[in-house]
Parts: C-alpha cells; sequence; structure tokens
C-alpha cells in the first residue's frame, strides 16, 4: 500500500529548495543585523541578541527568522513526508527529528531572550529551556539520516556529510554551553560555528534533494 501522498513533481521540488532559502534569510538576519545595530559583536555576543527583548531592529529580525523558521519547516515536512520512505528505516525517524527540531524552534520567536546585563523575565528563561529541548533533537536528525543513506551508495556521500556533521554539531555545541556558562571571551565565534554547521548541512541536503528529483 502506497502511503507517501502523491504531489506535483514540480511543487515538491520547490518545497525540496526552501531549505536552501530558508538558511539564506538565517544567515541574511545575522549580517543585516550586524549592520544596522551599531556596536554589535560578532565576536562576543549570541545570534539570539539580535531578536531579544529591548534588541533595536527586533521586529525585522523577528520576520527574517519567523520567515527562516517557516521555509525549514516545510523543507522537514516535504522530505519526512514524500522522500524518507524511499530510504531505510533510520531517514524516516531522522526527519520526524528535523520536523520536530523546527517546530520547537518557531517558538524562540514567541520566548524572546534577555539582553546581557538586562534583568531575567519568564520569556528570556523559556528561550534557555526552548534551546534545551532543541539540541538533542539537532544531533540526532542528522546522525539518523545518515546512518541511513550510509547503507545506500548513491546517497553514501549524503550520509557520511550528515554523520559527520552530527559529530561536529555535537563538539560545537558542547563548546557553546561551557563557554556560555563560563562566560570566556569569543562565545559569538563559537556559537557561529556550531549554526554554520548545522545550516550548511541543511543546504547540502536540500540541494542534494532538489537535484535528485
Amino acid at each position: 500500500m502506497e502511503l507517501t501522498p502523491r504531489v506535483n513533481v514540480q511543487r515538491k521540488q520547490v518545497l525540496l529548495a526552501s531549505g536552501m532559502l530558508a538558511v539564506f534569510f538565517y544567515v541574511l538576519h545575522i549580517l543585516l543585523g550586524g549592520i544596522l545595530w551599531k556596536g554589535y559583536d560578532h565576536f562576543q555576543q549570541p545570534i539570539s541578541d539580535l531578536t531579544a527583548t529591548g534588541a533595536p531592529n527586533k521586529s525585522l529580525m523577528l520576520a527574517f527568522t519567523t520567515l527562516y523558521g517557516v521555509l525549514a519547516l516545510f523543507f522537514a515536512l516535504t522530505f519526512t513526508l514524500f522522500e524518507a520512505n524511499k530510504h531505510h528505516k533510520f531517514v524516516l525517524w531522522g526527519g520526524i527529528m528535523f520536523v520536530t527540531l523546527h517546530c520547537i524552534s518557531i517558538a524562540y520567536g514567541i520566548f524572546p531572550e534577555d539582553l546581557p546585563n538586562a534583568a531575567s523575565t519568564f520569556l528570556g528563561t523559556m528561550h534557555l529551556v526552548i534551546t534545551a529541548l532543541i539540541v538533542p533533537f539537532t544531533i540526532a536528525s542528522p546522525l539518523l539520516i545518515g546512518l541511513g543513506f550510509r547503507k545506500e551508495r548513491s546517497w553514501q556521500n549524503v550520509g557520511f556529510a550528515s554523520i559527520l556533521a552530527s559529530c561536529l554539531i555535537l563538539l560545537f555545541g558542547g563548546l557553546t554551553a561551557v563557554f556560555y556558562l563560563k562566560q570566556w571571551p569569543y562565545f559569538g565565534i563559537v556559537e557561529r560555528m556550531n549554526m554554520a554547521i548545522l545550516q550548511a548541512w541543511t543546504f547540502y541536503l536540500s540541494y542534494k534533494l532538489y537535484r535528485n528529483q
């Protein structure tokens, strides 16, 4: 019995390309936010400062991150519903993790971060809770997808890249947490390395799936 929903091929291509487009808007919000916020330090400050309570241009930056979240969720859903069943079951479970990751991340727009030295708020605390919830899904998603793809000769390169991405996210995610708790300098660089790996993997997966149609 066919469990995969039918969808127009061209429409599916557009939805699969939404992963690449999502990454574009994510990078744009970081670059544009840093330009508009005079004195913002990419080396020291977290990315989420750009959409924190009291941040300048918060509404504009939040529009970009919301667009990123919606596009990334479209990509994750399209991959899981229309592509994952064609591969090993690990790919499907990884896709489910991927969808869960982006469903949770949309809540960032509801619970903005507190700026450094600002009084702690419920919204800011929830921002940290959401981050803690996202971490295991961020690591497990590329790992499971990679393990599944590694079982197919034509997808082994994507599988290797996915497993590597998972390992690097674990490494730099752990370093990000240490730098944050210890309040060490150059936290911004370490966090950006972690996010760059996730976004690069998302872009690569989106590109490969788009080209494979």
